[in-house]
């Protein structure tokens, strides 16, 4: 079925773009990266070429409206997602771009979902009733979507009755940790959610999408409180040490990958931290996670 937009859009070759690639191979990104772990970082390329002064002219825009071309990354099995890239077009046609950008193992899991959309950001002068008018309105966009591991349930998530358990009944989430450091992560870590926190469940589960505030809020709180789960199960875990070689996959290369992502300190200066100035040290969780933070 297709779908009627209440504005014009221009046509579907304003944009030409070549296939994606991983840094330095020549094929196509395949559907299924069975070889991936949360060790690996994933340099993601594309090249296209994009008619600004068309898709003006089409869609009834103005030459000063302002236009940009953007990728947007989403990870089910962490319930992750941010901008990775972003770029202007110019009110010219035939502007090449290249398309470059690294998604950290550590952000990911499950199926990784790629949306590459041409946006207004500003309709300037435009007067044309039948032009797109709000900013962040869609005129061309297409969808990668890649499983890691061949896996779509890398982070499984249960939405579960908190008030017949033994969490707190009011908690919207927990990041439940089990099994060993050399047991693998799949079956060790769950995040379970609050059904009764219906604002949470809309979020995880998709039904807020068309609230795009609210669900930044939430996952980006969320975000930060499973990042302080792993991070504080590292420096708590007296077994686990940075230099241990662990199974790939494995909850401590998972927590290894947590830890060098997003500090510079070796773990016995963090255990230390941890210990002895815990208010310091949820603020370099939070900061780490980008709490709240704004997008460029």
């Amino acid at each position: 079925m297709s779908v009627v937009h209440p504005y014009r859009r221009p046509s579907d070759d304003v944009v030409r773009a070549t296939l994606w690639t991983l840094a330095g191979e020549l094929t196509e990104l395949a559907d299924d990266l069975p070889d991936w772990d949360y060790d690996t970082v994933l340099p993601l390329r594309r090249t296209l070429v994009v008619d600004g002064a068309r898709a003006r002219n089409e869609c009834g825009l103005a030459d000063d409206a302002e236009l940009a071309v953007s990728v947007r990354w989403t990870a089910s099995g962490s319930l992750l997602r941010g901008c990775a890239w972003r770029a202007p077009v110019p009110p010219i046609d035939g502007v090449e771009l290249s398309v470059e950008f690294d998604l950290p193992g550590t952000d990911l899991g499950g199926t990784l979902g790629l949306d590459f959309s041409l946006v207004l950001i500003d309709a300037g002068s435009t007067t044309s009733k039948i032009a797109p008018r709000r900013p962040g309105s869609v005129l061309w966009a297409d969808r990668r979507d890649v499983r890691l591991r061949g896996d779509a349930t890398q982070f499984p998530i249960v939405v579960t009755d908190f008030g017949s358990s033994a969490y707190p009944a009011d908690a919207p989430w927990i990041l439940d940790i089990g099994g060993g450091l050399e047991d693998a992560a799949l079956g060790s870590l769950l995040l379970l959610v609050n059904e009764k926190r219906k604002n949470v469940v809309d979020v995880v589960t998709g039904r807020a999408a068309g609230d795009p505030t609210r669900s930044a809020a939430v996952l980006s709180m969320l975000r930060s409180d499973t990042l302080r789960s792993l991070i504080e199960r590292a420096v708590v875990d007296e077994d686990f040490d940075i230099s241990t070689e662990y199974p790939i996959g494995s909850t401590g290369a998972v927590l290894q990958a947590v830890l060098r992502q997003h500090f510079d300190d070796d773990l016995e200066t963090l255990r230390r931290e941890h210990t002895h100035d815990p208010a310091y040290f949820a603020a370099r969780v939070q900061a780490a996670a980008g709490l709240l933070k704004e997008e460029a």
